[in-house]
């Protein structure tokens, strides 16, 4: 007898191990994973963030350029609002000879004026005129204005020899502003020489002008990027920092070796330092954006913080949940043992109810479908053994009906009489081979060779009989003739063919068996003459009547033919049985259709579940 399991030993406490291991382990790999996940993704992110706002500082800065190169390249550009003349024809002498000094004066500041206006990042602005030996200065600051005792004209710009090319001079506070009036912040000079436009050597400029850009304007691009994040520096071409966004470095050389980085052109990421740098084409400034990894590791540690409190809620609640849930299922499994055990007893009447459709649902309903068809089986066994029983008398009775008895003795008689030959002593022999056989086993089953070898003395019988009217033949494989049949099922449809298929014919008349195994493991075995056939109509009645109950009186050829379907239907069950196929003049195929397989397995097999 089974043991019954104790709640509180046995599947419940399994189940709550089982998940208390899931809970643990999955919080133990959460842990370890998502420190360096977390911290991966945030600097991730935080790199994609920062090159994003180098590229948009630099974009800014790039745009600011092109607008100083626009601002140079205009003071060449006639203007209708100048009578067609450019900044540079008024400070041309050959070209204004007889320009009043005033309406020079009144053109160029209002261009100044102009420009300023129109570009809100310029400070001052301002243009030397070498040959009238006149300063035209602008500023957006109020109150600032140039030092009267500042030389203009007797100095050279920075930046080597006099060219046609811009010159940027990096963060300084210059000299030429008064000191009195506002004067207190750095400017990025944007400096270059003026010429006659129609000059071949560039080495006598008529005049310069100087564009000066509050140092700190790159802020401005700063402001708005969204989540700048540690330092920006923007350095020129000679390493100098022009822009800090902390303040500390501007105006001084680059110094890159505290943040592992060598040339600012160069610098890349690192253990402590997470960096993205970009290098403008157009200015050769270097835009280098530092944030220290300990402000992601801040910045990650606070996620996870959060993140594992959240873990620690959800824990909580999946382990109230399993316990619910486990002592649930553990009562629904315990039930249904119950159950089990009183099958286990012999109660066949019991059924689990079934109140859910999940899976152990599924095995209470499985549980009654069991009961259910093993009921079903006990009944289908008792039936079984009793119809087979009869369906093996009514086989035996039809092989010794009064009928076959009267004509086998007429036959040898006559033939006893007539011919006082060795084929009496033959037919006897025959006879009795054939009464042995039906007597000699009670077996279910026999091997395929013992039924053809029954049906073939049989025919021998049956060929002394009607003097050798028809022929009997065999094609049966080798590797067939092993498995196993039920027993007297060929004789019967042997004797069909030879009272219905041959008859009328004296001579010329074939009987033959075959067999062969088809896909799905099934065996075919037909009986085929070459005798008068059948119509379809004939056929078709043939075939309604194998499943209908036997009468007495009835016809003994579709007794047999009923006795060997119904024996195969109830041993195998569908779609196995009998087929008919027949055409008038041409002959009748009768096949039994069962599964190919061998004497024992067969036994095993009726013993199965397999008809449902």
């Amino acid at each position: 007898m089974a043991r019954q399991p104790r709640f509180g030993s046995s599947y419940f406490v399994k189940m709550m191990l089982s998940y208390c291991l899931v809970i643990v382990v999955g919080l133990g790999l959460v842990t370890v994973f998502t420190n360096s996940w977390v911290t991966n993704r945030l600097t991730e992110k935080e790199s994609r963030v920062d090159r994003e706002i180098v590229l948009q500082v630099r974009d800014y800065s790039d745009e600011k350029y092109r607008t100083i190169q626009n601002i140079f390249a205009q003071l060449y550009m006639p203007m209708n609002y100048y009578d067609n003349y450019s900044i540079m024809d008024y400070l041309n002498p050959r070209i204004l000879k007889n320009l009043d000094r005033e309406a020079k004066r009144k053109v160029i500041s209002g261009y100044l004026l102009d420009v300023c206006n129109a570009n809100s990042f310029i400070a001052d602005i301002y243009i030397a005129d070498y040959g009238d030996r006149e300063l035209f200065f602008f500023s957006r600051i109020p109150g600032r204005d140039t030092s009267l005792e500042y030389d203009f004209f007797d100095r050279e710009l920075p930046g080597g020899e006099v060219s046609n090319r811009i010159r940027i001079i990096p963060n300084h506070i210059p000299e030429y502003i008064n000191k009195s009036s506002v004067n207190n912040f750095d400017v990025i000079s944007y400096c270059i020489y003026l010429f006659d436009q129609n000059a071949i050597r560039f080495n006598k400029p008529l005049g310069y002008i100087v564009v000066n850009v509050r140092a700190d304007h790159f802020r401005e691009a700063c402001r708005t990027a969204d989540g700048l994040n540690g330092t920006l520096f923007v350095v020129d071409r000679d390493g100098i920092t022009l822009f800090d966004s902390a303040g500390g470095e501007t105006g001084k050389a680059f110094d890159g070796s505290r943040y592992g980085i060598g040339d600012p052109g160069e610098a890349e990421s690192n253990g402590n330092w997470v960096i993205n740098a970009r290098t403008s084409d157009r200015t050769g400034y270097t835009f280098i954006n530092v944030v220290s990894r300990d402000v992601i590791r801040s910045e990650a540690g606070s996620i996870r913080r959060s993140l594992y409190g959240i873990l620690a809620l959800c824990v909580a609640l999946a382990l109230a949940m399993s316990f619910l849930s486990a002592r649930l299922f553990s009562r629904r499994i315990n039930r249904l043992v119950q159950k089990m055990r009183r099958l286990d007893l012999g109660e066949f009447n019991v059924t689990a109810d079934v109140k859910s459709h999940d899976e152990i649902g599924y095995l209470e309903q499985s549980f009654n479908s069991m009961i259910t068809r093993l009921d079903k089986h006990i009944q289908t066994a008792y039936v079984y053994r009793l119809e087979s029983k009869t369906a093996e008398l009514k086989a035996l009775q039809a092989q010794i009906n009064p009928h076959f008895l009267f004509n086998t003795l007429e036959s040898i008689r006559f033939n006893a009489l007539e011919h006082q030959d060795p084929d009496t002593a033959k037919m006897i022999h025959l006879l009795g081979n054939l009464f042995r056989r039906s007597i000699q086993s009670s077996d279910l089953f026999a091997e395929l060779r013992q039924e053809i070898d029954y049906a073939g003395s049989f025919m021998e019988l049956q060929k002394l009989r009607y003097a050798d009217a028809f022929e009997f033949e065999t094609d049966v494989p080798p590797k067939l003739l092993g498995l196993g049949v039920p027993r007297f099922i060929l004789q019967p449809l042997v004797e069909n063919a030879i009272k219905h298929g041959q008859k009328g014919v004296s001579s010329g008349g074939i009987i033959s068996v075959t067999a062969r195994e088809e896909p799905e493991g099934t065996l075919r075995i037909t009986v085929a003459d070459n005798g008068r056939g059948m119509d379809e109509e004939t056929v078709r009645q043939v075939l309604e009547r194998l499943d209908q109950p036997e009468k007495e009186g009835e016809d003994h050829y579709r007794i047999g033919l009923s006795n060997v379907h119904q024996r195969i239907r109830i041993l195998f069950g569908e779609p196995y049985g009998l087929t008919i196929e027949s055409r008038p003049g041409s002959g009748t195929a009768v096949s039994i259709l069962m599964p190919a397989r061998r004497k024992e397995e067969l036994e095993t097999y009726v013993q199965s579940d397999h008809r449902g």
